[in-house]
């Protein structure tokens, strides 16, 4: 969701996003029940433009509910990842201690 922060974006377009930051999904298609998923709980605003050669093309753009869902988890994330440090910070001093 992050990535659609940046603008409305279509999913091979949010792959190669991914992919720059080594967040590759297994196959090309795993990112459509993804997108599917924000689509059905309104997170995400759904799109189809016609490319230059005519074919449609589903864009999606993150809505007010999503970018309060996206700050939620990110808010959650945080709290996890600053209590995995104070676990591993706990290990090692009891590592340290055994030496």
């Amino acid at each position: 969701m992050s990535i659609l922060q940046k603008g409305k974006s279509y999913g091979y377009e949010i792959m190669k996003e991914l992919e720059r930051f080594n967040l590759e999904l297994k196959g090309e298609g795993s990112i459509y029940p993804i997108l599917t998923k924000l689509k059905d709980k309104q997170l995400v605003h759904v799109t189809r433009e016609l490319t230059d050669q005519g074919r449609a093309r589903v864009y999606y753009e993150i809505n007010e509910a999503g970018q309060q869902y996206l700050q939620r988890k990110i808010e959650e994330w945080m709290t996890v990842q600053r209590d995995i440090q104070t676990l591993l910070n706990e290990f090692g001093h009891q590592m340290e201690g055994r030496s």
